[in-house]
């Protein structure tokens, strides 16, 4: 078996879409994994910073200070083991200020709220994330799920909503309208993986509210959880082969959210087909980190 030798650099928060990736990398036999990015630790900036739990420990081969984001590739391939077969950088705000002088592939995880165009520039293979957010040369790798973290549970049923994730004021708003609306739900930040994971196998329902046309890892992380999805209406859900009323039930406001929550409490076995439905379909196209690695080596010409 020829082994394929991969530098994979990141902003290596302890919980991170990079983090994916890397396990996905580490479960192939066919890869020699070294790692390395901007390294903060167990330390995350979310509501102002947050402390992730030692289970979770976060580690790189080649840790870099946590204010150096944008290294040359000059800076950095000297401290390599070997020269790589492949540069992969998961850009969330880090990346190489140069064209690495190897074969390169850069994935835009946030083109929402990022600019890509020093990745754009300084890679042979540029995967954008988001389908509403594509330009000219881009190549398409939507979010996906991680089968070792995202898979249903026989958990009992505590609520009827899950909402893990950054608190947005339209968020709030929603949550604001459960509440008048008696529907029960867990509405926070910080849990994550194994904790994330059980969270949202106590609910019922798989809420997902986008804020700016993108669509989020949630979307897969709750169908692969089979979650009745009920989430707000993206043009990307279309391009990804997402039927609504087939795999997902839509909303485009706060009251039609609460009237599809409402219709699947009254309608458990039709929202259950949803949910399986939601379910297969995410599996049997394979849209899990491992396929998304797969697509990259196979885009670059390694497989």
């Amino acid at each position: 078996m020829t082994t394929l030798k991969i530098a994979f650099s990141y902003l290596a928060y302890p919980f991170t879409i990079a983090n994916y990736f890397r396990r996905s990398l580490e479960r192939r036999q066919d890869v020699e994994l070294f790692t390395l990015g901007a390294f903060t630790g167990q330390w995350i900036p979310w509501n102002g910073g947050m402390t992730i739990p030692s289970k979770y420990l976060n580690s790189l081969d080649l840790p870099l200070p946590d204010n150096m984001l944008h290294p040359s590739w000059e800076q950095i391939e000297g401290m390599l083991p070997w020269k790589p077969d492949l540069s992969i950088t998961v850009d969330a705000g880090w990346y190489y200020s140069t064209k690495p002088a190897v074969l390169s592939a850069h994935v835009a995880t946030d083109p929402h709220v990022l600019d890509y165009t020093q990745g754009r520039k300084n890679s042979d293979f540029f995967f954008n994330m988001q389908p509403s957010y594509m330009r000219d040369g881009d190549i398409l790798l939507p979010y996906a799920f991680d089968p070792a973290c995202h898979y249903p549970e026989a958990i009992e049923k505590e609520y009827d909503v899950a909402m893990i994730g950054l608190r947005y004021t339209n968020r709030d708003s929603l949550v604001s309208a459960f509440t008048a609306n008696g529907i029960t739900y867990k509405y926070g930040t910080g849990e994550i993986y194994d904790e994330y994971r059980e969270t949202y196998n106590k609910a019922r329902y798989g809420v997902v509210q986008s804020s700016l046309e993108d669509v989020i890892a949630r979307v897969f992380e709750v169908m692969a959880m089979r979650l009745v999805p009920i989430l707000n209406r993206l043009p990307g859900l279309d391009a990804l082969g997402f039927e609504e009323g087939r795999h997902y039930l839509g909303f485009s406001n706060v009251p039609e959210a609460i009237s599809k929550i409402q219709w699947a409490k009254e309608n458990p076995e039709m929202a259950g087909q949803i949910a399986n439905g939601a379910y297969q379909f995410v599996h049997e196209h394979n849209m899990t980190y491992d396929g998304r690695i797969q697509q990259i080596l196979e885009k670059v010409g390694l497989v």
